[in-house]
């Protein structure tokens, strides 16, 4: 039976040798940033959540100081959260745990730690994409214009986005795909322009330390003040207060 005091003195002991050989690991910021782009299926956010952010740090999880066996261990601590979010996303369970052996028996067979990382990475990648077919197969009741349009939405959430140039894209004239949208969502292109605009800000106040002008200017609000209203009226508080009640900007 495991004695609880040397679970304690292990890790101290684990605790003071990261901080002497600069072995911190990966902050939760990081790692949720990552894990909730993967259950959104949003590769876009993904590619550049990976961009922005730091190399992910894994503990020493081996007593080995082999460093392939190292990152062997992190990939697949990696691996199994990256699937439970991606099945929280919407993949298909059995398709989630098969994916997730695939991506696990590659890694072990890595001779390289640059082959192990990228690897990582592409795991993730893919679990992101499998999620998104997932998301769009269930959103298939929309009609393919509607689809379309609410990709170009979301691809130039960070730009004025006109009606005119919305129906251009999909073959529609802006009036019938005006009435179109309302129809099937049940709500107006205008309101899911801002829907759409409100959830990034969300994702950029939690897990970015970008000021509210900073995020305004970069979902293209004409104002900040206008901004810091329309987040309010749809979450019920103004974007530092939010951000103050996520708890994970230092």
């Amino acid at each position: 039976m495991t004695n609880p005091k040397d679970i304690q003195t292990r890790l101290t002991e684990e605790e003071f040798q990261n901080i002497e050989t600069a072995a911190i690991h990966t902050s939760y910021r990081q790692e949720k940033a990552i894990l909730e782009c993967v259950k959104a299926g949003d590769l876009e956010l993904l590619q550049k959540t990976y961009q922005n952010l730091p190399a992910v740090r894994y503990g020493r999880m081996s007593s080995s100081s082999n460093p392939i066996k190292q990152l062997f261990y992190g990939g697949i601590a990696n691996t199994t959260l990256v699937t439970r979010y991606a099945i929280e996303g919407g993949m298909d369970e059995e398709r989630a745990f098969s994916l997730s052996d695939i991506y696990i028996k590659k890694m072990e067979r890595a001779t390289k730690e640059q082959d192990l990382e990228e690897l990582n990475m592409q795991m993730a990648i893919d679990f992101t994409k499998q999620v998104a077919m997932a998301k769009e197969k269930a959103r298939s009741h929309y009609s393919t214009p509607i689809l379309q349009t609410m990709h170009l939405i979301y691809e130039h959430s960070h730009e004025k986005i006109l009606l005119e140039d919305l129906a251009s894209q999909v073959n529609l004239s802006p009036k019938y795909l005006s009435a179109l949208f309302k129809k099937e969502t049940g709500q107006t292109i205008s309101n899911y322009i801002l829907h759409t605009r409100i959830e990034e800000a969300k994702h950029l106040l939690t897990y970015t330390d970008y000021s509210s002008s900073q995020i305004s200017e970069h979902l293209a609000f004409h104002s900040q003040s206008y901004f810091i209203q329309v987040f309010k009226s749809t979450t019920g508080l103004t974007p530092n207060q939010y951000r103050n009640k996520q708890g994970l900007i230092n």
